[in-house]
């Protein structure tokens, strides 16, 4: 299935880190994160950096890794890439100590994507693909992976596409773009007994990619149903809100949290994608992690 996409990732070269823009302070922590030349290209690196600066490229059995997630430690980070042995995107599980990566779903014969930890670390949530006949195209649900077993449990079977998931702070709901006619919303399920809500909805506009941090919602939408340029938001349970540094002539995309009112985040303010850090008053390029190719995908684990 996958086949022709695999062999262009083996032939694609690694990537050396090189700084295209100014910098200014990195938080302190650990920070994860991929880039890539270009989506289709299929050539996308994970990379994990400690608190001392030191880069490592995260390599195993797999090409095209990407969408790393911390755990409730900065030892262990989940992620996405395509098994190169059974050719079907797989859920891993890099370990920072000895450096080992785990196949969580090897050989299942579905599409396993979008990952990210439960607040115990005792599962994983993520999207499953599978090929429906009746469609003709792979119908996209939410499934949870149990760590220590590696049994999967589905939480959905629609035919529209329920993507990009990620658990509340209490661990009760899981936050997800649900797409109907190719238009992402935001929804929240309640895990014990599967009821479901519609967070964020626009006439027109995509909208995609939640992630949480206590009780505040992000996500990334267009602009307008006209103007498709990305913008990050802030729901707080009652109003949603633009970020501060969104600008309408760019993209910016995969929020990233830190604390308070600061965060990390991917946007085309110079061109390709580059990851930025937002202090709550100024957004500085971060040298470190940049370079000619798109960095994407940043998730950060604080030292504090």
């Amino acid at each position: 299935m996958f086949g022709r996409i695999v062999s262009a990732i083996m032939a694609a070269a690694v990537m050396t880190i090189s700084p295209v823009h100014k910098t200014s302070h990195v938080p302190e922590g650990w920070l994860v994160w991929h880039s890539y030349t270009d989506y289709s290209a299929m050539d996308s690196s994970l990379y994990y950096m400690e608190p001392n600066g030191k880069i490592r490229t995260i390599e195993g059995d797999y090409v095209h890794a990407m969408n790393g997630s911390f755990g409730p430690a900065p030892d262990k980070v989940t992620f996405m890439a395509i098994d190169t042995a059974a050719d079907e995107w797989d859920i891993f599980i890099y370990n920072a100590i000895d450096e080992s990566v785990v196949n969580m779903t090897e050989h299942s014969g579905f599409r396993n994507e979008d990952p990210k930890w439960s607040p115990d670390g005792k599962s994983i949530v993520f999207k499953r693909g599978k090929w429906n006949s009746n469609i003709n195209d792979f119908q996209y649900d939410l499934a949870i992976l149990d760590v220590q077993t590696r049994n999967v449990t589905m939480l959905t079977d629609d035919i529209s596409e329920e993507a990009m998931p990620c658990f509340s702070a209490d661990g009760k709901y899981i936050y997800y773009a649900g797409y109907k006619n190719g238009l992402g919303s935001i929804y929240r399920m309640e895990l014990s007994n599967g009821k479901r809500r519609v967070i964020y909805s626009e006439s027109g506009v995509n909208a995609y990619y939640p992630v949480v941090r206590g009780k505040d919602l992000y996500f990334t939408k267009w602009l307008s149903k006209t103007d498709h340029h990305d913008q990050l938001m802030r729901f707080d349970g009652r109003k949603t809100v633009s970020l501060p540094f969104n600008k309408a002539d760019c993209d910016f995309s995969d929020i990233c949290p830190v604390e308070g009112d600061s965060y990390i985040y991917s946007s085309t303010l110079h061109g390709d994608y580059d990851l930025y850090y937002y202090n709550g008053r100024e957004a500085v390029s971060l040298i470190k992690v940049n370079s000619e190719r798109n960095e994407l995908g940043a998730d950060f684990y604080s030292l504090s």
